[in-house]
C-alpha cells in the first residue's frame, strides 16, 4: 500500500461511524479508563474482518468483496437499531461505572460495521503481509484513540453544556441513523 493509500485509510478510519460514536460515548459516560480496553476489541474486529474476507476470496474466487451478503447487512441494521434503543432508553440514574457500552458490544458492532468491510476490500487489492496488517492495526488503534480523546474533551468541558441524557439521546440518534442509512443502502 502506498503512503497516500495509508493516509486515505487513516482518514476513512477517523470518520464518524457506529464504532467511533460508541467509543466517544463510552468515554463521556464511563471515562477513558473503562473505554481504553475497547480499543483492543476494535483492532481485533478489524483484523478478523480483513482475514475472513481474504479467506473467503481465496476459497471462493467469485466472492464479491464489494457487496457484503444481505444477511450480514440485515444483521448490522438490527444490531445498530437495538444499540440505539438500548442507549436511548437507559435510565438517567444509572451509575456511570456500570457503563452503557460494553467491550462485547463494541466488538460485535465493529465486526458488522460496513467500514471494516471497506477496509478489507482496500487491503485485498494489495499483497497482504504481516507488516501491512500491523500498520492497519496501528491506524485502527490511533483512530479509535482519537475518538476516545474526543470523549475525554467532551467529558471535561461539556458536562455543563451537554447533559448525560442529551448525550445519550444524541448517540442513540446517530446509531439509529447509521442503521437506517445501511438499511436504505441495502434496498
Amino acid at each position: 500500500m502506498l503512503d497516500l493509500d495509508l493516509l486515505a485509510l487513516g482518514g476513512l478510519l477517523l470518520t464518524p461511524g457506529p464504532t467511533n460514536i460508541m467509543l466517544a460515548f463510552s468515554t463521556v459516560s464511563s471515562g477513558a479508563r473503562r473505554t481504553v480496553p475497547m480499543l483492543t476489541a476494535v483492532v481485533l474486529a478489524y483484523m478478523a474482518v480483513i482475514l475472513a474476507m481474504a479467506g473467503l476470496a481465496a476459497i471462493v474466487p467469485a466472492f464479491n468483496l464489494a457487496a457484503p451478503p444481505s444477511l450480514l447487512r440485515a444483521g448490522a441494521v438490527v444490531w445498530l437499531l437495538w444499540l440505539a434503543y438500548r442507549v436511548w432508553s437507559a435510565n438517567d440514574d444509572d451509575d456511570a461505572e456500570t457503563g452503557l457500552v460494553t467491550v462485547r458490544q463494541v466488538l460485535v458492532t465493529t465486526l458488522l460495521n460496513p467500514k471494516a468491510m471497506i477496509v478489507a476490500l482496500l487491503v485485498q487489492s494489495d499483497d497482504m503481509t504481516a507488516s501491512l496488517l500491523a500498520i492497519i492495526a496501528v491506524l485502527v488503534a490511533l483512530a479509535g484513540a482519537a475518538w476516545l480523546a474526543v470523549g475525554v474533551l467532551v467529558r471535561r468541558t461539556g458536562s455543563s453544556l451537554l447533559g448525560r441524557r442529551a448525550l445519550r439521546r444524541t448517540s442513540a440518534i446517530c446509531l439509529a441513523g447509521f442503521g437506517i442509512i445501511l438499511a436504505g443502502a441495502s434496498l
